[in-house]
């Protein structure tokens, strides 16, 4: 919705259409762990403006519960399948801009699919783990020691739960070097979390709902799982479209945010970075990165030229 807004900023006789698979817009993913641990009061907190804002005051055709599963850049067409009735629809288009974000990846682990084993993208999600974090759900496994991973872990604290986080490598966070990582699991004892390192998850026990975490060591009692894996670029429904992906799925854009089919344009967590220290085209996915290209990919869009400047690959708790 950066890009949307850009251009409703730059052009207010652009027809905007959006096409969203879920039914909210314009909400702060980097919140939704601070609204499942009770320090931000609710899921609205965390909504910047409503669909319907979108629509009356913007203008913008905001679409909820539209699911594209096919971009066809010849003809300049977008379709897919309404999930709220099952129906088809098609789109033209002059320009195109895709944003589709990134997966939470889930690892093909037996019992995966038991209840009580989450991960955190989405408000919906949000609200699945909220409902799922009863009184009787005492011992939380987190699976990924990445930032939201601890981020996680910190807020199942807050709600006084038994916290037991898992990493398969050798160091918490392992975006920072060994002396932040060091000072990093320090702070996470301190609050009561149990770290444990160099182990690898290898399947989930119970019947029907979560019982037990199994590693490639030992066995962990657990009530609920949260799995912090990684992600990937949400763009296989792009596949022999001509759009060019890099070897981790995201699409390759130039400072323009032009994919190579010059009026397809691409931004935010689906798209590469420059990375201005290693001189080459990255994916380093984050928010605040997401914001800066959506308002450089709308601005191009509605013909006003502008290029994104690159990342250096930094971050901050």
């Amino acid at each position: 919705m950066s890009a949307a807004m850009e251009i409703v900023r730059t052009d207010r006789t652009a027809d905007i259409t959006v096409l969203e698979k879920g039914k909210d817009y314009s909400y702060g993913q980097c919140g939704l762990p601070y609204v499942i641990g009770g320090l931000v009061p609710s899921t609205n907190d965390v909504i910047a403006r409503s669909v319907n804002t979108f629509r009356e005051k913007y203008g913008i055709d905001a679409r909820i519960h539209t699911n594209v599963t096919k971009v066809d850049p010849d003809l300049q067409q977008v379709s897919g399948i309404n999930l709220e009735d099952g129906s088809s629809f098609m789109i033209e288009y002059d320009r195109l801009l895709i944003a589709t974000g990134v997966d939470s990846l889930a690892p093909d682990w037996q019992g995966i699919h038991l209840s009580g084993i989450h991960s955190l993208k989405t408000l919906q999600d949000t609200k699945q783990i909220k409902e799922d974090l009863t009184k009787e759900i005492n011992e939380v496994t987190v699976v990924g020691g990445g930032y939201i991973g601890l981020e996680m872990a910190e807020n199942f604290v807050h709600l006084d739960k038994k916290v037991r986080l898992i990493q398969r490598g050798k160091q918490l966070a392992p975006i920072f070097d060994k002396d932040m990582a060091t000072i990093i699991e320090q702070k996470a004892k301190e609050k009561g979390i149990e770290i444990i390192l160099e182990e690898e998850v290898q399947s989930f026990r119970g019947n029907h709902r979560v019982e037990a975490v199994e590693t490639d060591k030992q066995t962990y009692t657990t009530d609920l799982v949260l799995l912090s894996i990684g992600v990937t670029p949400n763009t296989s429904f792009l596949k022999n479209t001509g759009i060019h992906r890099n070897d981790k799925g995201a699409l390759v854009v130039n400072r323009y945010m032009q994919t190579s089919i010059p009026n397809v344009y691409a931004a935010g967590d689906c798209a590469t970075q420059y990375h201005i220290v290693k001189q080459l085209d990255d994916h380093f996915p984050l928010g605040t990165t997401a914001n800066k290209q959506g308002r450089i990919a709308g601005a191009n869009m509605a013909d006003h030229r502008l290029t994104f400047k690159g990342i250096v690959g930094d971050f901050y708790y």
